[in-house]
């Protein structure tokens, strides 16, 4: 990632309690042995037991009883779980998504691209991720048969949520993309290595050519993207 992408520092010092920088994802796994090795190849080396750090976020593997976390990094967790339940949230209303000012190591590589979530209302997910939690609405993107793609951002992470009454009975965490420089390269690299991956194909985006690790392993949908321009781009 390129110097001065985003500004950790700015955030934590921030006098808003709820300005969100990284993203922690908590995911459980049914082996945790065959999910480390397969992160290993897709990550590298973790920075501790069973947790991978992110230059934006960190990712730790759960035991397959525990609920699966995503949460938004912030200055002041305890000031911004008072924010959000003046602003009509309590602790488990948006299970599984809250807050937390838990901060990895700092490292350069890998970037979390993107997360996917899902929620059965477009204009209800509009009001808890933009009016509650504060992330900017960067782009609306209607997929036909009342479902949206809605873009959302912290200050160093798209938020990607697939809206609409189809999406009732999914749960709410749809998956990881992983930015990549090098996209063949890295499919070839782990494909040798033993993961199930697709071929390289053109993303949805123009200038986005993506691969899908089809590893249930993994313990999510797991996507690598290379693009041109960033996605963090919109306007």
């Amino acid at each position: 990632p390129a110097d001065g992408l985003w500004d950790h520092e700015a955030v934590r010092n921030s006098n808003d309690p709820i300005a969100a920088s990284d993203v922690r994802i908590g995911i459980p796994v049914t082996d945790v042995d065959a999910a480390t090795r397969a992160y290993r190849i897709l990550l590298g080396a973790p920075a501790a037991d069973r947790q991978w750090a992110a230059a934006n976020g960190s990712l730790v593997l759960l035991d397959a009883n525990s609920d699966l976390s995503v949460d938004f990094v912030v200055p002041d967790e305890a000031r911004a779980c008072a924010q959000l339940e003046r602003r009509g949230l309590s602790a488990t209303d948006h299970a599984p998504i809250g807050v937390t000012e838990a901060i990895g190591p700092e490292v350069e590589w890998p970037v979390l691209d993107h997360i996917v979530l899902t929620h059965s209302d477009a204009d209800a997910a509009i009001a808890l991720y933009a009016g509650r939690f504060g992330l900017s609405l960067r782009r609306v993107r209607p997929l036909g048969d009342e479902l949206a793609q809605l873009f959302f951002r912290t200050s160093t992470v798209v938020v990607e949520v697939v809206a609409g009454p189809a999406m009732a009975d999914r749960d709410r965490f749809g998956g990881v993309a992983w930015l990549t420089e090098d996209i063949d390269a890295d499919q070839e690299r782990i494909v040798e290595a033993g993961l199930d991956t697709s071929e390289v194909r053109e993303g949805r985006k123009p200038g986005t050519r993506v691969c899908t690790v089809r590893e249930r392993v993994l313990g999510t949908p797991t996507l690598l993207i290379e693009q041109s321009p960033r996605l963090d781009d919109m306007s």
